[in-house]
């Protein structure tokens, strides 16, 4: 057995500032995993009904939902990734 894992690549230009606040100051209802200077690395729910209640950002809801969707176990939000063009952009 392998211990191998996939996690979905974003952009931090995906969430509002409101939020990327709230995670950096540690006060976002669901912790990082891991968090530098570039970013953060969030696991996964099984659900969204198996997110942490007071997570009330939409828009990290839809990542969390394509991570789901694509198998992912991880998202890692990036400074330095490009941003999809499917999803909303926030200048902050």
């Amino acid at each position: 057995m392998r211990n191998v894992r996939r996690f979905y690549d974003c952009s931090t230009a995906h969430l509002p500032e409101q939020t990327v606040q709230a995670i950096e100051n540690g006060l976002f209802a669901k912790p990082p995993s891991m968090q530098n200077e570039y970013g953060w690395l969030f696991s996964v729910p099984e659900t969204l009904a198996d997110m942490p209640e007071g997570v009330d950002c939409d828009a990290f809801r839809a990542v969390m939902a394509l991570a789901m969707d694509a198998g992912c176990d991880y998202v890692l939000f990036d400074r330095d990734v490009p941003p999809a063009p499917y999803l909303e952009v926030f200048d902050w």
